[in-house]
């Protein structure tokens, strides 16, 4: 029962931790312009330093640190770019099509031959 509930609450923050990212992405983390490579230093700093505070040995602040690490590393690799690439649709400029153009020169070539 205890390794159920341990995959249960698993599998809970996995769900928790990237709704939170996707609403972060959405909301904040789309607006903000950082560097990959510091995104990725505090992201490493988050996984290690859960190590050396170890007079904090609360299950909450271990699920935060962890979850601030997940966070980071995800931003990270949306940065960088190595999610999902959307193709853009190439846009090709066409000239405005002008039928009257042709007709008008007639006339004109018309109205010249008259007057000469």
């Amino acid at each position: 029962m205890n390794n159920f509930l341990s995959i249960l609450l698993f599998i809970g923050f996995s769900i928790i931790v990237l709704v939170v990212f996707n609403l972060l992405k959405h909301f904040i983390l789309s607006k903000l312009k950082v560097n990959k490579w510091i995104v990725l230093g505090a992201a490493i700093v988050f996984f290690f330093l859960p190590a050396f505070l170890t007079q904090f040995q609360g299950y909450i602040i271990r699920l935060v640190m962890s979850s601030i690490f997940v966070i980071l590393f995800l931003w990270f690799i949306d940065l960088a770019g190595y999610g999902i690439k959307k193709k853009e649709k190439k846009i090709k400029i066409k000239p405005k099509a002008k039928p009257n153009r042709v007709k008008y020169i007639k006339e004109i070539e018309d109205k010249n031959k008259k007057l000469r």
